[in-house]
């Protein structure tokens, strides 16, 4: 193999498939990332067999050919090489690696390609297509819910849902639950209906952050294909059934409480200083137009804040993880939401206001005195 490519699309790529690897891989090869070069086409590729991420660019091709390099140390390589054009060579027959750069010149083993995971080759069948930013909102509003308990499998992940020409994402821990829905332009194609690893949740939201790019999701031998410009995730897809989530959003209301976004993520980020070293909770009761957020730990302090909101319904004293609510705040997109309450004890729901596609559940927390 030899090539000839900038020094930015190589450092842009490595640093992107490299976040697939896992720091406690289960073999040697999982640790490298696939550099494979033919017709002008430089393709990367990393993998921990749960995620899979591929990155191509356009480079010059002077023989075809692959090989796999140490994922830590040819991200420490290219990140410290001169801004030049980046030669690679690697020798028929051989794993041994030699890039050079300006001046600058490394000779790297590696392991031979043939030893590196097969990953689909093409996208499969196509199910959805929609815009990347659209997306990434829908994944940013519920990820942050997922559980990290693994002994619940099907908490893990993120529950994917697009047919026709809506769809939506949900996730829950079992004390909360977020759920985005959508409208889709275009024609419909496939169902989608699968549990989605959050690690491909977060790479997917990371990547979407910088670009703008329509996204094209694939089914192929129990995996997603999601694929965008240079760039394609695999993912593997959790077994299990997710929960019945619609059982757990409230239908009816005693308590409606609206009050600006960031107004309300202030005073809770606030009232969570004392709150720390009790459960991280903080109490809410709102009456006669103001809005009381309070926490009380014996052993630190108390803190009290008031906050003018309008309220619909009798007052309903309530307290939840302060860490729970400004999740949900700091995601809501949003001047304003409503807090809509129905007991001191049941799940309580935010909404934003003017918005029907969103809306977050948690459990309060039973609390003394």
């Amino acid at each position: 193999m030899r090539l000839q490519c900038s020094h930015e699309q190589l450092l842009r790529s490595v640093q992107t498939v490299g976040r697939a690897i896992s720091p406690r891989a289960s073999m040697p090869i999982l640790g490298n990332i696939l550099v494979e070069a033919s017709d002008n086409d430089v393709k990367l590729a990393a993998t921990d067999l749960e995620l899979g991420i591929e990155a191509h660019f356009q480079s010059d091709v002077q023989e075809s050919g692959s090989v796999t390099l140490p994922a830590r140390i040819l991200a420490d390589i290219v990140s410290n090489l001169p801004d030049a054009p980046v030669n690679i060579v690697v020798e028929e027959g051989d794993a041994k690696t030699t890039i050079v750069c300006d001046t600058v010149k490394f000779e790297l083993v590696g392991l031979p390609s043939a030893d590196f995971p097969l990953m689909p080759s093409t996208d499969g069948n196509v199910l959805v297509k929609l815009d990347g930013g659209l997306l990434r909102t829908m994944i940013r509003q519920t990820s942050f819910a997922v559980s990290s308990d693994e002994t619940r499998p099907f908490l893990t992940g993120v529950y994917m849902v697009f047919e026709g020409n809506s769809g939506y994402l949900v996730a829950t821990d079992g004390g909360r639950l977020a759920i985005r829905r959508a409208k889709l332009s275009g024609t419909p194609r496939g169902k989608i209906a699968a549990i989605v690893p959050n690690k491909t949740m977060s790479e997917l939201v990371r990547v979407l952050g910088s670009v703008e790019a329509e996204v094209t999701i694939a089914s192929q031998e129990n995996q997603l294909v999601f694929s965008l410009p240079g760039l394609r995730f695999v993912s593997r897809l959790i077994a299990g059934q997710f929960p019945n989530y619609e059982q757990v959003i409230p239908k009816e209301f005693k308590q409606r409480i609206k009050v600006g976004t960031e107004r309300l993520l202030r005073g809770v980020r606030r009232a969570s200083i004392t709150a720390r070293d009790s459960a991280n909770v903080v109490r809410l009761n709102a009456a006669a137009g103001t809005l009381t957020v309070s926490s009380n730990t014996p052993d630190v302090g108390r803190a009290q804040e008031d906050i003018g909101v309008e309220v619909e319904g009798d007052a309903i004293p309530v307290a939840f993880n302060a860490k729970f609510l400004l999740d949900a705040l700091g995601n809501m997109d949003a001047a304003e939401v409503m807090l809509e309450l129905t007991g001191p004890l049941s799940p309580g729901a935010i909404r934003p206001v003017n918005h029907t596609d969103y809306v977050y559940v948690l459990a309060p927390v039973r609390v003394y005195g």
